[in-house]
């Protein structure tokens, strides 16, 4: 992760990382914009985690589900914490991102808050293609959540695993 920001620009003031035990939290100021990490940074992060698999095997390969959502955090000497932190979590721990990464053919799965991808994504900020991500009833705790979801590199993934949330309209204009 650290190489796909740096690799894209992003200085590491601009960022922090906590280990979860399985994972990262990643922290980034708004002020580097969620159109380049959904952009290049995803992009990097997909190259080099193929790059990566082919070099070892298969029990070695890393499969990886990315969350973006956006909102104010508080942050202390403990680390980072509230409601918007919290709801993230709760998309990436979903059992529906799991599955769907586990039918994916690459090693990324990208996952999107629903206010994430109606303010940056069918806006189309930078190039981002709307039709690239399929929208996805995620259930936390049995409290159902939206989430757009994107694999790079393949499309219809949602659809084919019979995950897609039909009763949601796109707003792409």
């Amino acid at each position: 992760m650290i190489a796909s920001l740096s690799d894209t620009g992003i200085d590491g003031a601009h960022y922090t990382m906590d280990s979860t035990g399985d994972g990262w939290l990643v922290a980034i100021d708004p002020a580097v914009g969620k159109p380049r990490v959904l952009g290049p940074v995803v992009d990097r992060l997909g190259a080099g985690l193929r790059q990566q698999n082919r070099q070892v095997d298969m029990p070695e390969r890393l499969r990886v589900r990315l969350v973006l959502h956006a909102g104010d955090v508080l942050v202390d000497q403990d680390g980072h914490f509230g409601d918007q932190l919290n709801f993230a979590f709760r998309l990436l721990e979903a059992q529906e991102l799991r599955d769907l990464l586990g039918q994916a053919s690459g090693p990324l799965l990208v996952c999107v808050s629903d206010a994430v991808y109606q303010q940056v994504i069918a806006q189309r900020h930078e190039g981002l293609d709307p039709a690239a991500f399929e929208a996805v009833w995620l259930k936390y705790k049995e409290v159902p959540r939206l989430g757009w979801v994107h694999a790079p590199g393949e499309s219809g993934l949602a659809a084919r695993t019979g995950l897609l949330a039909l009763d949601v309209q796109k707003g792409i204009s």
